[in-house]
């Protein structure tokens, strides 16, 4: 079972990743058709079957696994996915990463995204995390850069949304490029 987490600093809201569980669809779905947050979604995220095929069967041990609430001060402010893309090579993916729109601008992503990271790579010792986002998602983008990601390059015009195409961009963080607070 994965530890509870948290992060907070001066001035910015205590943030901790828990699983998600069958009472957390509805709100994760319902987040992610929220017309704030479903265009730096993929299509579908907000599908209540897919999100539940996320959810780690309880009891299960399976590595950094799962859907995740994100909890700031307490409440659910958002959602992530791990997922295991290659047990051999220990690769983890992070898709479904979204926060509710009047928690944005306080590090709630930020430190969400780092509590990730920690979990798959220290935790349960993946060697690496990928992720992809639209190339029109600038903020998304700056958030990962921000957090550590490296931009390993893009898919072109992978994606037809919004009615026209749009690249993948592609990033990725080794173990040993994450950077852990210092106490």
């Amino acid at each position: 079972m994965i530890r509870p987490a948290r992060m907070s600093g001066t001035g910015q809201p205590t943030v901790s990743l828990r699983l998600a569980d069958a009472g957390d669809i509805s709100f994760l779905s319902s987040l992610a058709r929220d017309p704030a947050v479903e265009p730096f979604l993929a299509v579908g995220s907000g599908d209540e079957e897919a999100l539940r095929a996320l959810l780690r069967e309880p009891g299960a041990e399976r590595g950094p696994d799962g859907l995740f609430v994100i909890c700031a001060d307490g409440e659910a402010a958002g959602g992530l996915a791990l997922q295991v893309v290659n047990r051999r090579s220990r690769i983890c993916e992070l898709s479904h990463l979204m926060v509710r729109p009047d928690r944005r601008g306080a590090g709630v992503a930020s430190a969400a995204v780092t509590l990730a990271c920690r979990t798959a790579l220290v935790e349960h010792g993946m060697h690496r995390i990928q992720l992809e986002v639209y190339e029109d998602n600038v903020p998304g983008q700056a958030l990962f850069s921000r957090v550590g990601f490296v931009r390993e390059g893009a898919r072109r015009r992978a994606y037809w949304r919004r009615e026209r195409w749009l690249d993948g961009v592609q990033f990725g963080m080794l173990d040993d490029e994450l950077e852990l607070p210092t106490a």
